[in-house]
């Protein structure tokens, strides 16, 4: 009776967590706390025993998914991205596969997406969407549209890969472990390939052709307003030199705006010391040219980030930096500089910093920044070394803004983070190592080789993924513990005993769909393959068509960032919440349950 009520508890507290994630009207970190602080109470003084366990359900048998291998693999594959990103390892790939904007450009994005879809029949799907993350984002602004409209895609795209294979998903081989005894032999590498690239095939239509548009038109008003966010940052005055390489020679003005750098304003332009004024119709770029640009700190990183050689003379210095960075500082009253230009102070020399901006101050200046005289206030762009960028606080002459930091790539160190990325990956996707082994040792790597500060590794940790993997773990472990998981699994051995064989698979195939967007995947799996055989005996029928529609079933977790780990990885980079989920995957979750009750009734099971 305890139990029993215990387990009704569970899942009162199931409910409504599901039910508050999807409100979406509080933080996601807050929830979760509140779910894992509610269970610690219930359970702190239970005096019952777990099913599955046979000890006490207590504080410690619950804490244990804080130490759940997938949750530790989960944020140490997160902080060797951030490694990937610090150092910018993948932006001369992402520059390559992006290409020009263009169809040729939209082309490349189907190719990533199918690129996707088969490496994730063979192997594990987190190291592959950790590499094309980047990639992707990097794609989306060539595409002029927004990373959000396309990163779901790209989880949904490796997921659908995953159900095509034995080895596809863990999923599918827990299945394979769970049901061999029963079974009498295990499942076949491509056993189940026919059904799976058929269902999978529709799902990839969806993902790649109708949700980006979906997401694209929803998330219209978030991209203007972080547009409005965007252009609304202080507007800098910086000075670029036309060497012979920059792509910018040749290049003719239409209209005054250069197509190469349109969302970017041209100031004045100095030939032969000789100034070039607005309207510059007709004006072509030539070497040796000195342009000056107003360009906001972000739009300007975003440049020197990916290597585009427009920028080139910017980031082209003598600074051997280990880790690079810009930061704003601001003229103080009783500065040296207040009266001079640049050329006249000794800054750069001292500080082995290098003064690349002076905030347009809307005075229409047509000159080089360097030669603006400056006044007290004025927001000057720097970028350094971090170590010397620190040293600048004991600078009487300016005071720097340190919130306004932001860390460029450490490029000395590409070589290294992609040796470690490509060791843990293919240690991982071979079987060499566990996963969760291959990705600490990637971590403790990258810190030895100093791809990663402490700092860095810390920063790339994400609470709230971190918290909602937990709890929805302590959930699924109290679940299954009080009894709850079984009742479910009793309940709808009762509800379908009456119905045809294809009734049963179908409403069977939806059940599990449903139930794995708020269970683990692996953990719905395990759960319902014993009940997948026992219908099979109830129908007098062998069991391969209700362990293959289990599969299909389980990895059907598009609906929730829980569902499947790849979900919550794409979450932070795309600036996702909770209800983005339920609205892009329960269409695709229907659509496959659709598509595979058609395939059964025709083409049969």
């Amino acid at each position: 009776m305890a139990q029993e009520f215990y387990m009704w508890i569970v899942f009162g507290l199931t409910f409504l967590t599901m039910i508050l994630y999807s409100l979406d009207k509080i933080r996601m970190e807050i929830i979760s706390l509140f779910s894992i602080v509610v269970l610690l109470l219930i359970f702190q003084n239970s005096p019952i025993l777990g099913v599955s366990s046979g000890g006490a359900i207590n504080i410690n048998l619950l804490l244990q998914g804080f130490a759940n291998p997938a949750l530790i693999a989960l944020m140490s594959l997160l902080v060797i991205g951030h490694g990937l990103l610090v150092t910018g390892a993948l932006e001369d790939i992402a520059v390559w596969l992006s290409g020009d904007k263009g169809k040729n450009t939209l082309y490349k994005f189907y190719g990533i997406m199918i690129l996707v879809f088969i490496l994730s029949a063979t192997l594990n799907n987190t190291p592959i969407i950790i590499m094309f993350i980047p990639i992707i984002i990097a794609l989306s602004k060539q595409m002029d549209v927004s990373s959000r409209s396309i990163l779901i895609p790209l989880s949904y795209v490796s997921i659908l890969g995953g159900m095509t294979t034995l080895i596809g998903s863990s999923t599918n081989l827990l299945v394979s472990g769970t049901t061999s005894t029963l079974m009498g032999r295990e499942l076949g590498f491509f056993e189940f390939t026919d059904q799976g690239i058929i269902l999978a095939f529709v799902g990839f239509i969806y993902a790649i052709f109708v949700l980006p548009k979906i997401l694209e038109r929803k998330n219209r008003g978030t991209v203007e307003d972080n547009k409005d966010d965007f252009e609304s940052g202080r507007i800098y005055l910086v000075e670029i030199a036309i060497n012979p390489e920059n792509p910018l020679i040749g290049k003719k003005f239409v209209s005054g705006i250069l197509s190469d750098i349109k969302d970017i304003a041209v100031n004045v332009i100095l030939r032969d010391g000789e100034k070039i004024l607005p309207p510059f119709e007709d004006i072509e770029i030539m070497s040796g040219d000195k342009i000056v640009l107003e360009i906001t700190k972000n739009q300007l990183t975003e440049k020197i980030k990916s290597n585009d050689k427009i920028f080139s003379s910017i980031d082209d210095d003598n600074f051997s930096s280990e880790r690079g960075v810009l930061i704003e500082a601001s003229v103080t009253p009783r500065s040296f500089f207040i009266g001079r230009n640049l050329t006249q102070t000794n800054f750069e020399a001292e500080t082995n910093c290098k003064i690349i901006g002076i905030k347009n101050d809307k005075k229409f200046i047509r000159n080089l920044p360097r030669y603006q005289r400056m006044e007290a206030g004025h927001i000057l762009l720097i970028k350094g070394e971090e170590e010397n960028i620190k040293n600048l606080r004991g600078k009487k002459e300016i005071f720097p803004i340190e919130w306004s930091a932001i860390y460029l790539p450490a490029k000395q160190f590409i070589l290294r983070s992609r040796i470690i990325f490509a060791f843990t990956v293919l240690s991982a996707a071979t079987g060499l190592l566990n996963i969760t082994v291959a990705a600490l040792l990637g971590v403790i790597l990258m810190l030895l080789t100093n791809v990663l500060t402490i700092r860095d590794a810390i920063s790339a940790l994400d609470a709230k993924i971190f918290l909602l993997v937990a709890s929805s773990i302590m959930l699924s472990v109290a679940l299954q513990e009080t009894g709850g998981a079984l009742y479910i699994a009793d309940l709808l051995k009762d509800l379908l005993i009456n119905y045809s064989i294809v009734t049963v698979l179908s409403l069977f195939f939806i059940f599990i769909a449903i139930i794995t967007n708020f269970l683990s995947n692996n953990a719905t799996a395990v759960l319902f393959a014993p009940i997948a055989i026992n219908l099979a005996n109830d129908f007098n029928i062998q069991p391969e068509p209700f362990i293959y529609c289990l599969i299909f079933a389980a990895n059907c977790s598009f609906a929730t960032p829980i569902g499947y780990k790849t979900n919550l990885l794409v979450m932070g980079p795309g600036n996702y919440q909770f209800k983005d989920y339920l609205t892009s995957g329960i269409p695709l979750v229907l659509l496959i349950w659709l598509s595979y009750t058609i395939m059964i009734s025709f083409l049969g099971y």
